[in-house]
């Protein structure tokens, strides 16, 4: 399993932050952010031109639109709050879970109390045994991990949205919270590449 691509939506639908996670544009992110450490320790301040916000591929871009329509019929009036475990509360109680497999990338899901959306796209290197009966134990485990994942990704946001200089409709500029997500994304990707 590796995680490859991250969305948080808006609740108008409207793309907050896009990020793609393959080999190449983790070692460059990490490039990149530790050469933005000097000119700016805080991560207050915009980044200009081409941020990690803007590094997602067009093809992910279609793949997350397509899961946004599948979200919207898990967890819009329509369903009634069927998407949640009953008695759960919590970060459990966010947890929406497999949106939808495309090709061959699957898309999790996660809705917070306000209505931001946050969609991970995660490529699983061995597709057959993911398809097996035999994998139910793997597959809880990846849903734990990516819900921890959800979870860190979530209280990012919150303190991305607590800072009084952030843009709270706008996209998310924050280095701070780009190294985060990197950071996070390399722990899950690494723990589940051995």
């Amino acid at each position: 399993m590796a995680l490859v691509g991250l969305a948080v939506v808006g609740r108008e639908n409207e793309p907050l932050y896009l990020r793609d996670f393959g080999a190449d544009s983790l070692s460059a992110a990490a490039a990149a952010a530790s050469d933005a450490k000097d000119a700016d320790p805080f991560g207050f301040f915009n980044r200009e031109g081409r941020g990690a916000n803007d590094s997602c591929s067009l093809r992910h871009q279609f793949i997350i639109h397509a899961a946004l329509d599948r979200f919207e019929e898990m967890t819009g009036p329509s369903s009634g709050g069927r998407w949640r475990t009953p008695g759960a509360v919590g970060n459990n109680a966010m947890w929406v879970g497999l949106l939808c497999p495309i090709e061959e990338v699957r898309v999790y899901g996660y809705l917070t109390n306000t209505g931001i959306k946050f969609l991970v796209l995660v490529e699983d290197e061995d597709e057959m045994m993911i398809q097996s009966g035999d994998s139910n134990k793997q597959t809880s485990a990846r849903d734990k991990d990516l819900k921890a994942f959800m979870v860190v990704l979530h209280d990012l946001f919150v303190e991305y949205t607590l800072n009084p200089f952030s843009k709270l409709r706008g996209k998310i500029s924050s280095r701070r919270f780009d190294d985060g997500v990197l950071k996070c994304v390399t722990a899950l990707n690494a723990k589940h590449a051995a």
